[in-house]
């Protein structure tokens, strides 16, 4: 008779990884419970359903920022870039038709995340800056491209998609669990995701194993691009217009929820299936403001209370292993 002996080092790894999974359970569970007491309309179903259309936008782009964060980056960018897209699919619908029109919002993302990733990596400039350039360009081209108006020149079709349900679910939502099981295969079942953990662990140990760091950080930052390129299309199908001023601030919801998701912010560490929880537990907080009816205003400061409480969170996480 054999006996499986489990050495101490791969117990602490188990326990390590299972740690932040487990205080992001258990504060959803609570959040749940007591927004369910407090607020009689939270658990019904038109709420839920509201709120599965309300996440599918953070949920895509928190996706793709959660592998740019794996490889020890950043891109505060995407809100802009959710606008500009889909302010670009508005505008050119009418003369280019549905499918031009989103072949070049969809190729506009990766474009900007190309330049991010470069001028990152080339130039050896944090990307925290890199893409703070390129919000504030990206957001001034979304007002060029609207004139500063609301744009609605949107087709049936992609309302169709985008108001749709399916089992009564959100059609967006179901898009966007799409996305995360891409995610996960990509992280998880191929070789560049193995090479995005390594570059994130740690760039000089990776390079020197012969992985292309920088190439993999560039192709990071046109991931998240096109994340945020697809998320502004699915903003646009669901709500049927888009303005300018669309996403702004979308950037740090997006990163609070990948950190409460686990996510470490010195990369090299994280789960793209745990960042649904962060978004989750982000939508609920706004969702129950909505609901109490509590002034619109402090929607940001719950917001930045949460990014402070998900850095904390990450240093202890990161303490906790240490030891």
């Amino acid at each position: 008779m054999s006996t499986v002996v489990t050495s101490p080092s791969r117990t602490r790894d188990a326990l390590r990884q299972s740690y932040g999974l487990i205080q992001a359970l258990a504060v959803l569970a609570i959040l749940v419970a007591v927004m369910s007491i407090l607020s009689p309309r939270f658990l019904t179903w038109i709420n839920i359903a509201n709120l599965m259309g309300q996440m599918a936008v953070p949920l895509i782009v928190a996706a793709g920022m959660t592998i740019v964060m794996i490889s020890g980056e950043f891109d505060i960018s995407v809100g802009s870039v959710v606008a500009l897209c889909a302010a670009v699919t508005a505008a050119l619908m009418p003369t280019t038709g549905l499918l031009p029109a989103l072949a070049i919002s969809l190729a506009i993302g990766p474009a900007i995340g190309w330049v991010n990733g470069m001028v990152t990596t080339k130039g050896r400039i944090p990307s925290f800056i890199v893409t703070l350039g390129t919000m504030m360009m990206a957001r001034s081209l979304a007002f060029v491209v609207t004139g500063g108006q609301v744009v609605s020149n949107t087709s049936d079709a992609i309302k169709a998609i985008g108001q749709g349900r399916l089992l009564n679910i959100p059609v967006p939502f179901l898009i966007a669990l799409l996305c995360y099981a891409i995610g996960w295969f990509l992280l998880t079942r191929t070789a560049f995701g193995k090479r995005v953990y390594a570059v994130g662990a740690n760039k000089m140990v990776a390079t020197l194993s012969g992985i292309r760091a920088d190439r993999v950080k560039i192709q990071c930052m046109m991931i998240v691009g096109f994340a945020a390129a697809f998320a502004g299309n699915v903003l646009l199908a669901r709500i049927g217009a888009i303005q300018a001023d669309t996403g702004r601030g979308l950037e740090f919801e997006v990163i609070a929820a990948v950190v409460i998701g686990g996510t470490s912010l010195y990369g090299g560490q994280g789960n793209i299936l745990r960042t649904i929880i962060g978004v989750i537990i982000i939508a609920l907080i706004r969702n129950f403001l909505n609901l109490s009816r509590i002034d619109i205003f402090w929607q940001d400061f719950a917001t930045g209370a949460i990014i402070i409480g998900a850095v904390l969170l990450d240093a202890l996480q990161k303490r906790v292993g240490q030891r």
